[in-house]
C-alpha cells in the first residue's frame, strides 16, 4: 500500500562554546491548529521538483533571514500514520551568516534556549512535535536531569 506524503526540511541551529552546545534556536509557530504557540525548528515543506537541501536553505531564509553556510543531516522522520503524512529531514548547523529575525507570518517569535529552558519547555508540553525532544538528545543535553542543571 502506497501512502502519499509531503516532505519537509528543518534546521536545528546551535551555538557552541568550547565545543559543547550552549544554546538551541527554536521558532514559535502561528499555525491555526493544535500547534499554535508551540515550539519547533525553523523549516518547511519541500516544493515539487525541489531538492531537500534547496528547500532547507530557502525555508531558513524565508523564516528567519539567515543563510546556512554548513549543515549536516541528522535524522529522517517518517510520520506516515498521521492525518497528513509527512517525511521530515532534520539538519544541524552552527555556521550561518546574517541576523536571525522572525520574518514569516507562520511564526510568532524566534528564541534561543539553553538546556534548562528547553527541558522546562518539554516538561510543559510546549513542543509542536514530541519527536523534537528525542532529536535534541544528539546535543548531549540531559533533559531529564535538567532540574538539577544540564
Amino acid at each position: 500500500m502506497w501512502v502519499k506524503a509531503t516532505v519537509s526540511a528543518h534546521a536545528m541551529l546551535v551555538e557552541r562554546a568550547s565545543g559543547t552546545v550552549e544554546k538551541l534556536l527554536m521558532v514559535r509557530l502561528a499555525y491555526k491548529d493544535q500547534r499554535w504557540g508551540k515550539w519547533s525548528f525553523p523549516g518547511g515543506f519541500v516544493d515539487q521538483g525541489e531538492a531537500v537541501t534547496d528547500a532547507l536553505l530557502r525555508e531558513v531564509v524565508e523564516e528567519i533571514g539567515i543563510e546556512l553556510l554548513q549543515w549536516e543531516r541528522m535524522d529522517v522522520i517518517p510520520m506516515l500514520d498521521q492525518e497528513h503524512p509527512n517525511v521530515s529531514f532534520l539538519y544541524i548547523s552552527d555556521c550561518w551568516q546574517g541576523e536571525i529575525q522572525c520574518r514569516s507570518r507562520e511564526l510568532l517569535e524566534v528564541a534561543w534556549f539553553d538546556c534548562a529552558a528547553f527541558a522546562r519547555m518539554v516538561q510543559q508540553g510546549e513542543l509542536a512535535y514530541s519527536v523534537i525532544a528525542e532529536q535534541v538528545a544528539v546535543l548531549g543535553w540531559d533533559i531529564e536531569g535538567a532540574t538539577r542543571g544540564c
